[in-house]
């Protein structure tokens, strides 16, 4: 793909889209992988807004030598909005849904910040609204990365898994 080897990318269609509202004590990524399950989607990607009880996130951290990592577990223990937050949603490496989100929020107290969410730790605290755009053609699984040793969303094309 012209002069970056690196760049993956794929070609899908989007035919549909589908938007709700998660309620009070939903997990974010439980219940957008519960969307999925009733529509039958196994690809899409989701914007949300909304209000959250509390935040468990990682964010980007630099080491001392100069290299890329991420912080420990970060957490907010009081209510949030999420003011923008988009995310995908593929197969984890079993096969089994998977979501990666990232959100910026502010907290009660005018603080803003953002990260890396964390399953099982984000919890609805009044609604969380999202639209979610299910892709056709794209098969969306997480792998271990070459160069990181991280799991992360790999695309391909349906049928060339």
């Amino acid at each position: 793909m012209g002069k970056y080897q690196s760049i993956e990318s794929v070609q899908g269609k989007s035919e549909q889209t589908i938007m709700g509202r998660l309620t009070k004590d939903v997990d974010l990524f439980e219940g957008m992988i519960e969307v999925c399950k009733e529509y039958g989607i196994q690809t899409a990607s989701f914007q949300c807004i909304g209000s959250l009880k509390r935040v468990g996130m990682l964010q980007i951290s630099q080491n001392e030598d100069g290299s890329i990592g991420y912080t420990d577990q970060i957490n907010i223990e009081k209510p949030v909005e999420i003011l923008s937050g988009t995310g995908f949603i593929g197969l984890d490496q079993n096969g089994e849904l998977d979501v990666h989100f990232h959100g910026l929020i502010v907290d009660p107290d005018g603080n803003i910040t953002g990260g890396h969410f964390l399953k099982g730790e984000n919890p609805t605290a009044v609604t969380m609204e999202y639209t979610l755009n299910p892709v056709d053609g794209i098969h969306l699984q997480r792998q271990i990365d070459d160069y990181w040793g991280l799991p992360v969303f790999r695309f391909s094309s349906k049928g060339e898994v």
